[in-house]
C-alpha cells in the first residue's frame, strides 16, 4: 500500500518532470540528507559525499524529461550507492595504478639491465664456446641450449654417455676459465 510520502513523491516528481522547480527544490529537501548520510556512510568523507549527492542533484534537473522514474526513493538510494562505488572504484584504479606506473618503472630499469647484463653473459659464454674443440662444442650446445639429456646426446652422436660427460665437463672448465678471463679484461 503506498504511503502519504511515496504519493507526495510521486506527485513533485510528475511536476519536476515539467520542469516545476519548486517541486524540484521539495524532492532535494526532503530526500538530501539522507543521500548525504548513505553517502558518507559509503565513502567516509564528508566532502566526497556532498559532492556525490549534488552530482547526482544535477545530473537529475539535466535529464528530467528523459527519465522514467517509479519509485524516487529507491532510484536516489540506487543512484547514490552506485556513485559512491563508482567513485571508490576509480579512486581505487587511480592509487593502483599510479602504485603501478611507480613500480613498473623501477622494474623495467631493473629489468632492463637485467636484460643487458645477460646478453653480455651470453655474449662472453658464445666468445669462450667459439674457443672449444667442434665435437665438444657441439655436445655442449646439445646439453645446456637444446636440453638434451646425457643419453640422448650419446645415442645422437654415436658415443658412450661417458664420453658426453667427459665432454661436457672440458667445456664447463673452458668455458668457466675464459670467461673469468674475460671479466678480469672488462673490469681491470
Amino acid at each position: 500500500m503506498p504511503t502519504k510520502t511515496n504519493l507526495s513523491s510521486n506527485l513533485l516528481v510528475l511536476e519536476f518532470r515539467k520542469s516545476n522547480k519548486r517541486a524540484f527544490r521539495k524532492l532535494y529537501e526532503l530526500y538530501w540528507e539522507v543521500m548525504y548520510v548513505k553517502a558518507i556512510s559509503i565513502v567516509e568523507n564528508e566532502t566526497i559525499a556532498k559532492d556525490i549527492v549534488q552530482e547526482i542533484w544535477i545530473k537529475l534537473w539535466q535529464k528530467r524529461e528523459a527519465i522514467e522514474i517509479r519509485n524516487f526513493e529507491a532510484y536516489i538510494h540506487t543512484s547514490v550507492r552506485n556513485n559512491c562505488y563508482k567513485y571508490l572504484r576509480d579512486k581505487k584504479f587511480s592509487s593502483v595504478r599510479l602504485d603501478f606506473i611507480e613500480k613498473s618503472y623501477i622494474i623495467s630499469e631493473s629489468a632492463s639491465k637485467k636484460q643487458h647484463d645477460l646478453e653480455e653473459t651470453l655474449s662472453t659464454i658464445k666468445q669462450a664456446m667459439n674457443s672449444l674443440p667442434k665435437r665438444c662444442k657441439q655436445i655442449f650446445e646439445l646439453s645446456r641450449f637444446k636440453h638434451y639429456s646425457n643419453e640422448e646426446i650419446a645415442m645422437e652422436l654415436g658415443i658412450s654417455k661417458k664420453s658426453v660427460e667427459n665432454q661436457i665437463s672440458v667445456a664447463v672448465k673452458s668455458i668457466r676459465s675464459n670467461i673469468t678471463i674475460l671479466l678480469i679484461f672488462i673490469f681491470s
